[in-house]
């Protein structure tokens, strides 16, 4: 007899990042905002999926059109699940970890100027142009 799961993503349990092509396209934001700060030329493209009675989301961030990191969790929930960054000078992935992304906007005054993502050996900095 086969054993019976709960209705949740494996993604979700195992932290895997997961595959776009199990998701259908939402929206994308252009200029994505951080604490009210717009981030000039940081965009996202947003997948979701049903998952039993729940939708998963997944953002897909990009930079001057090159992804940066990914972030995925349950639509409704105030924060991510998992995240993970994507290395520019391999196209690999670092992650996943739980929870959101590690990001810090590079600011002079109330304009961003660019933000880093990770922290350690995985830090980024990524400028505005």
């Amino acid at each position: 007899m086969p054993v019976a799961f709960a209705e949740t993503d494996p993604s979700e349990k195992t932290g895997e990042i997961p595959h776009l092509t199990d998701f259908a396209f939402h929206k994308t934001l252009p200029d994505i905002d951080f604490d009210d700060v717009p981030v000039m030329g940081l965009d996202a493209d947003f997948y979701r999926r049903p998952v039993g009675d729940r939708l998963l989301s997944v953002g897909v961030y990009r930079f001057g059109g090159a992804e940066t990191h990914r972030a995925w969790g349950w639509v409704g929930e105030a924060h991510c699940s998992w995240h993970a960054y994507r290395d520019p000078a391999t196209g690999a992935y670092d992650g996943p970890f739980q929870g959101c992304p590690e990001l810090r906007l590079l600011l002079d005054g109330d304009r961003a100027l660019g933000f880093e993502l990770g922290s350690g050996s995985l830090a980024r900095r990524f400028l505005i142009p």
